[in-house]
C-alpha cells in the first residue's frame, strides 16, 4: 500500500502525517506520498521508513516506495 494511499484511507492532511510520524514540515512528507516518476518524489530515510512502519502496522512497506 503507497503512503498516500494509507494517509488518505485514514483522512489525515499531509500535516497530521508529519506530526505522527515526527517529520520537520508536511512538504516533505506530501513528497513520500507522490508517485515515483514524480521529480519532486523522495523516499524516506531509514528513521522515517521505521517510523512509517510502525504508524502503518506495517501496511506501508520500504518496497511500496520504489514499486509503482
Amino acid at each position: 500500500m503507497k503512503l498516500n494511499e494509507y494517509r488518505m484511507n485514514k483522512k489525515w492532511s499531509y500535516g497530521r502525517l508529519a506530526m505522527l510520524l515526527g517529520c520537520s514540515h508536511a512538504t516533505v512528507c506530501r513528497r513520500w506520498c507522490l508517485p515515483t516518476s514524480h521529480p519532486n518524489s523522495m523516499i524516506p530515510d531509514r528513521k522515517f521508513m521505521r517510523a512509517i512502519l510502525r504508524l502503518t502496522d506495517g501496511a506501508v512497506q520500504p518496497n511500496d516506495f520504489y514499486m509503482e
